[in-house]
């Protein structure tokens, strides 16, 4: 599933200026255009003058090491099979029903607040719900909150800019994400100097959604597979986003634009953090081939898609389920 690609022999990741999203004129289709080229044949881009303070963007940091510092127990209290929606704190190594080697990182993972009140949550619809805290960290839900509304918004940005690069209306996927199952995942990579029990810091994988928004910090590890597999070294760049297609707009595009093969490797020495924002619809969309990306010439590689059918089986797929252990 989701192998075609128009992946290019690249070297390094491209850099585009995002500033003029939504304003309309040549600006903006420039940005647009480079959008295109990059999601057609990297997969991947930066995203600078993105509109994100970098106070903002260096305070999720330091949430995320104040959680990570907490006690083991104070951590485990949280455990993720706690919660049916697949929340909360995942240590480091554990996997789902997949038989591969797990990850050597440990996470706290973040979805859509939404209360006992809300409708879905009442109708016991799946992926909705709250979030799982911690008890012993004052502050840390608000900033955690106020960086995943931020992300929102800076989706819903690029969300325009990938409908125009699709020849959409720049409102063309709109609907599509009226209450997205997007997820936030706080990520702590302990320093590696040589695999560990077969795991590296994240293994090569495609990101399953429609696309990420991803922050890393100064330490690196981010690597992108080209076309002859070559990994490519997405070094840190100050105060930009990397934003990567997902399986899900892969599909969309009928392999149009490329979900690329990445992964992380901490090789220099320290702990690494990053904080990847998942941009997935809403549960009841279904997802094909739009009709521009289909023709004689290209004849129409997938089918129909539920979107929140195939988002739950990933997450029971990737991670324990609630009550049961890895």
């Amino acid at each position: 599933m989701f192998e075609i690609s128009r992946r290019a022999d690249f070297s390094e990741i491209p850099i585009i200026d995002i500033g003029a999203l939504g304003a309309g004129g040549a600006a903006e289709a420039a940005a647009v255009k480079s959008i295109r080229e990059a999601s057609e044949h990297v997969g991947f881009f930066y995203a600078v003058n993105h509109g994100i303070a970098g106070e903002d963007m260096r305070a999720i940091f330091a949430a995320s090491e104040r959680f990570f510092a907490l006690p083991q127990a104070q951590r485990d209290k949280i455990y993720l099979i706690n919660s049916p929606l697949y929340r909360g704190y995942l240590p480091i190594g554990v996997r789902g029903t997949e038989v591969r080697p797990g990850d050597l990182l440990e996470s706290f993972n973040v979805g859509n607040e939404l209360g006992a009140d809300d409708p879905d949550v009442r109708a016991g619809k799946p992926l909705h719900g709250s979030n799982q805290w911690p008890d012993a960290l004052p502050g840390f839900r608000d900033a955690v909150l106020r960086y995943y509304g931020l992300m929102d918004g800076l989706m819903r940005r690029l969300l325009q800019s990938f409908a125009l690069a699709a020849e959409l209306p720049r409102d063309g996927f709109d609907h599509l994400f009226r209450k997205p199952l997007t997820q936030m995942r706080l990520l702590h990579y302990p320093a590696q100097d040589v695999p560990q029990g077969g795991m590296i810091g994240a293994r090569p994988h495609r990101d399953f959604g429609f696309f990420t928004i991803l922050q890393q910090d100064e330490v690196g590890g981010l690597e992108v597979s080209n076309q002859s597999g070559e990994w490519v070294v997405a070094p840190p760049l100050k105060d930009s986003f990397v934003v990567n297609v997902g399986e899900m707009f892969n599909r969309l595009t009928s392999g149009r634009f490329a979900s690329a093969l990445h992964r992380v490797i901490n090789r220099y020495g320290r702990e690494r953090y990053s904080v990847p924002f998942f941009v997935n619809p809403s549960y009841d969309v279904v997802l094909a081939p739009l009709p521009q990306f289909v023709d004689d010439a290209h004849p129409a590689q997938f089918g129909s898609y539920k979107v929140g059918e195939e988002q739950l089986k990933f997450y029971r797929s990737l991670w324990p389920s609630a009550g049961k252990a890895a």
